[in-house]
């Protein structure tokens, strides 16, 4: 096509204007959103997810895959749920943990036993420090430190953590998420 035969922008703008918006069939509504809600989503934080919790990328993978399991997670507290997966040998005695915070909801104060690493995968969050994150922000809490975060926003959070233990100081409970009991 020669810059003759170009057409032109005022032409197109007058007949896009001019057309009545048209509502999607159902079909392509449910495939749109089936792809913005499927961990594929997750994809992007993939290289961290390995990194991070020293995974091969199937096992990474795999553990992103079950976000949208509900069956697979255990409630913490009132809107936190959390599902325990094990890191790989080079995180020492550290283990893998996904945490869902509803809307509305904080993960309760807790003080950390060893450094914590925290990959936000979804949603934004503030830290009783006032701090603000989002999807994609890495926070590493050093051994001793305690904090709440509560979610900000109408989104859930989703975020990877790597943990070698916590106390909720709400209950004092030691919760290392490495033992072999239920957090029931």
């Amino acid at each position: 096509m020669s810059n003759d035969d170009a057409f032109d922008p005022a032409v197109l703008d007058a007949l896009v204007l001019g057309l009545d918006p048209a509502k999607p069939g159902a079909s392509l509504r449910d495939r749109l959103l089936g792809a913005v809600t499927t961990t594929g989503r997750f994809l992007p934080f993939l290289d961290r997810m390995m990194r991070i919790f020293d995974l091969p990328e199937d096992q990474a993978k795999k553990e992103l895959g079950t976000i949208d399991a509900p069956s697979d997670w255990d409630e913490l507290s009132p809107g936190v749920q959390v599902r325990d997966f094990e890191a790989g040998d080079a995180c020492g005695e550290a283990h893998g943990g996904l945490v869902r915070i509803e809307p509305g909801h904080a993960f309760p104060r807790h003080a950390h036993v060893g450094e914590e690493t925290v990959l936000i995968l979804q949603g934004r969050l503030e830290d009783d420090a006032g701090n603000a994150y989002r999807a994609g922000d890495t926070i590493i809490s050093g051994d001793g430190t305690s904090h709440e975060l509560k979610v900000v926003g109408e989104v859930a959070v989703l975020y990877a953590a790597l943990v070698i233990a916590i106390n909720i100081e709400s209950s004092g409970d030691d919760d290392d998420w490495d033992d072999d009991e239920d957090l029931d």
